[in-house]
């Protein structure tokens, strides 16, 4: 918007308040229409929305001309009517006012109500909507814009998204909360929530009081709510189909949900009636001709088939069989092999109704002449061109399988363990655990299940013979030990298949494991699928100190915080197929990188506008900064998510400090440089000790760490802040503030202009974040710890000032000395100039004609 259109809005709007000072001013002449209490609360309310949307507009106007003085003008205006409708309000109400106050004293001493929030679940939406009128809707005095705006910042994720769509106006704030209601008041979905609530209740899995007294808490504040939408009989169906679709498989649980209409609550009669009907057609399509199935044509003494009348199994067409299939034959290998297993096809012969020890077929594979079908073929064709990397390679392990007809097996460890779900909740899980692995990976069906965020990530996994699989999405969750309180973050690459471990099942009865252990993974050798793959990072943190060999030719006991793992060769005395594990390497898309390249030697001359995001942190920072007597700077952390959704952070701060510790114990130099440098953080006043620090509010610890930067004059070694570690809610701190926009002009312009002038002048500001003081409200998320030895306690500090590796610091230390350029740009005109165009970050970059011009430049930037 242009700055003409910018003054029109603001004459426009000053118009307003002016019209409503008059309507004042004039009903307390004589003759005058007397107003109401009633109506002078209305035209107080009405008074303060037009102030804060002229505020607004003169803060875009003094943007583009910072000579503007009109501020001084508008808030005068405003004192002065706002002050004759209070003193008319205390007249009527008995209240007397002092010459300084500006705000109507209330008579209730209860505290301010904190503003609901809703993330879209569907059983939070009749608390939050109730809470949201009683404070919001039914308060008069706010504007529909202003509710709407409050609407806005209590609502998060899919719930967000629901009202984005409209524009804040008054006419849209009913339709906003209608929509809300549309969607989210629906009977029978928050009551289907309730039940999968009541069986995703963490388990207690030792006697623990507090444990139980919470499970039967819990237990029975979803039942009351179930009892609200449903009686007991409606409850108890719920429940039951719950169970069945927990046993039955992922075609019938999507042809059940298909069924629902969303509109009553599901019944057992109904349950039935789909999934016979479900029932009726997988049966046609194993028998296409109505013909005797599979099951009733053999018996114990009948000879199975190699090759069945039926249809293809993959596309269901009766004209070809499934090795003729050309869409079964454009997948690649290992889509091929997880399809076959995964409806019961023999590999040999890819018929239906025996498994590969029972097929009586003499074809074998054409490469390899073993005993699996060509088209499932592991290898590469010889003389295969092998890719040539030009960048370096992100490495990944993933389990994939060739066949083996040796008599000894290798069996991988796995464990099954508890994951967090996106509700906070925990599910049991199996994990396979992989010392080969660079990354972790977690199975597309099971991140499902726990409804676990996904991020979009673009990787290729290629194995040793050329087959590829791309990894699209990645994300990231805690999991914690059944048998210790160990519990640890990771990140997972999504992929849609693991590993069955083990494929034939193990007998074990001679094995004589003690009966004293608890295995990580009770079942270990019962075949089952593997919902995650824990790589090197996770592995070797697991490892205890004891072992425990069962014998020759029979696997290790391997103790872990998960749980006494098995794992080894071991001998099988029959020759079933082993499965050993192979390596693939993930390769980024050349394409990718090329497209980085682009985009960093892109050169833009138009300046992009603000994002409403960008719009909103400045104006966050101009209704929140202010300058102390000392002069210093106070600003406040621009937060666009509410801080109650951080976890906790304590123990991952305390095990990086310990970590960073005994590193420091290595070199007695860099401790000595590390203590002397958090010292002065402390003598400067940048940190102080906090005592009693309050942990039942919402805070954050930040983990630190050191960089050396041996060719420095000035500080060679630099203690930087980690404010994007994650903590157990998967946030981080810097994932909850906003960026800001960048306000400082480009690098490569200012390189230009330095050279165009005949002197030049170069400065940096010391410690320039740390001249900036962070507000009091806000340094509770700047706790770190710290203590300067080991025979020391570690004691809990808080950063006072702006920190190096906030998401917002770099915005926060460049708009604070803009704003000191705004407050002083008549009293050193060419300082405040120099300021605004000259610096980038904490440099200065400027020039001058003459030894004058630059002396007076020097001159009045120092004094800025």
């Amino acid at each position: 918007m242009s700055l003409d259109e910018l003054k029109q809005q603001r004459t426009s709007t000053k118009k307003n308040i002016t019209r409503i000072k008059n309507i004042i001013d004039a009903s307390l002449r004589p003759g005058g229409k007397v107003l109401s209490v009633a109506e002078y609360k209305c035209r107080l309310g009405i008074l303060e929305s037009y102030f804060k949307q002229i505020l607004s507009i003169q803060t875009d106007i003094e943007r583009l001309d910072s000579e503007d003085g009109g501020r001084a003008d508008l808030e005068e205006l405003y004192v002065t009517t706002k002050l004759v409708i209070q003193s008319q309000l205390a007249e009527d109400n008995n209240v007397s006012f002092s010459d300084t106050t500006c705000v109507v004293q209330s008579s209730s001493k209860l505290p301010p109500l904190k503003l609901p929030t809703f993330d879209g679940k569907y059983s939070n939406y009749q608390n939050f909507i109730t809470s949201f009128k009683q404070i919001i809707d039914h308060e008069f005095n706010l504007t529909n814009i202003e509710k709407f705006n409050h609407l806005r910042n209590c609502l998060q994720g899919q719930a967000l998204e629901t009202v984005n769509a409209f524009q804040v106006t008054n006419e849209n704030y009913p339709k906003a909360l209608e929509r809300l209601k549309v969607r989210y008041d629906n009977k029978p979905l928050i009551f289907l929530e309730g039940i999968n609530s009541l069986f995703d209740l963490p388990a207690v899995m030792k006697p623990n009081g507090i444990q139980l007294r919470s499970l039967i808490d819990k237990a029975s504040a979803i039942y009351g709510s179930l009892t609200s939408l449903g009686n007991d009989r409606q409850i108890s169906q719920a429940m039951l189909i719950y169970l069945i679709l927990q046993k039955s498989d992922e075609q019938t649980n999507k042809r059940w949900k298909e069924s629902l209409d969303f509109r009553t609550l599901p019944s057992w009669e109904d349950f039935i009636a789909v999934l016979e009907r479900h029932c009726q057609y997988l049966e046609s399509l194993d028998n296409p001709h109505g013909s005797t199935s599979p099951a009733q044509g053999f018996n114990k003494h009948s000879t199975p088939k190699s090759c069945s009348t039926i249809s293809c199994q993959f596309c269901f067409n009766n004209n070809h069989k499934i090795f003729n299939c050309e869409r079964f034959k454009s997948l690649n290998i290992t889509q091929r092999f997880d399809h076959a297993k995964k409806i019961g096809l023999c590999i040999n012969c890819l018929s239906k109704g025996h498994q590969v020890a029972n097929c009586s077929s003499s074809h074998r594979c054409k490469v390899c002449a073993r005993q699996h079908h060509s088209l499932l073929h592991r290898g590469s064709p010889s003389g295969q061109p092998t890719t040539t990397q030009l960048f370096p390679t992100q490495e990944a392990a993933v389990h994939t399988h060739m066949n083996n007809s040796s008599l000894d097996n290798v069996i991988l460890a796995t464990a099954k363990i508890f994951v967090r779900d996106s509700t906070g909740s925990y599910r049991l899980g199996t994990a396979l655990l992989d010392s080969c692995s660079q990354a972790n990976f977690i199975t597309d069906n099971f991140s499902q299940r726990l409804l676990l965020p996904r991020n979009k990530q673009n990787i290729e996994i290629q194995s040793i013979g050329s087959s590829s699989t791309n990894i699209k999405f990645k994300t990231s969750t805690n999991f914690k030990s059944q048998v210790t309180g160990f519990e640890l973050p990771l990140t997972f690459c999504i992929t849609s298949h693991i590993a069955y471990q083990p494929d034939p099942e193990i007998n074990i009865s001679t094995w004589n494991i003690p009966k004293n252990i608890v295995l990580a993974d009770d079942e270990f050798n019962i075949p089952k699928k593997i919902d995650m793959l824990l790589g090197t990072e996770t592995f070797f943190s697991l490892l205890s100190v004891d072992q425990i060999h069962l014998g020759s030719n029979l696997p290790i006991l391997q103790k872990t915080l998960l749980g006494w793992i098995v794992s080894g060769r071991y001998n099988t005395g029959s020759n079933n197929i082993s499965k050993p594990s192979c390596l693939f390497l993930a390769n980024e898309s050349l394409d990718a990188k090329l497209e980085k390249l682009w985009k960093l030697e892109e050169v833009t001359t138009i300046p992009e506008p603000w994002t409403r995001e960008q719009q909103i942190c400045d104006n966050l920072y101009n209704t929140t900064v202010a300058r102390r007597p000392c002069g210093r700077i106070v600003v406040k952390l621009p937060f666009k998510d509410d801080p109650t959704c951080l976890g906790e952070s304590y123990t991952t701060a305390l095990r990086r400090f310990n970590a960073q510790e005994r590193r420091l114990a290595k070199s007695p130099q860099l401790t000595e440089q590390y203590v002397e440098f958090m010292n002065d953080y402390e003598s400067l006043g940048h940190m102080s000790i906090v005592r009693n620090p309050n942990l039942s509010e919402p805070h954050y610890f930040i983990p630190h760490h050191c960089v050396l930067k041996p060719t420095s004059t000035t500080t060679r070694l630099r203690v930087v802040f980690d404010a994007s570690c994650r903590t157990t809610s998967q946030k981080s701190l810097n994932d909850i503030q906003m960026v800001g926009p960048t306000i400082q002009c480009e690098l490569f312009m200012l390189f230009l202009r330095f050279r165009f002038n005949r002197f030049a002048l170069t400065a940096d500001i010391v410690k320039m974040y740390r001249q900036i003081l962070m507000h009091e409200d806000d340094r509770k998320f700047q706790y770190i710890l710290w203590r300067s030895s080991p025979t020391e306690k570690i004691r809990t500090y808080q950063l006072n000032t702006v920190t190096y590796g906030m998401a917002a610091a770099p915005y926060l230390a460049i708009r604070s000395l803009l704003y000191l350029a705004e407050q002083h740009s008549k009293q050193f005109p060419i300082g405040a100039k120099i300021v605004k165009s000259s610096f980038y970050v904490d440099d200065l970059l400027c020039g001058a004609d003459s030894l004058t011009e630059l002396s007076q430049i020097r001159q009045e930037v120092t004094q800025l």
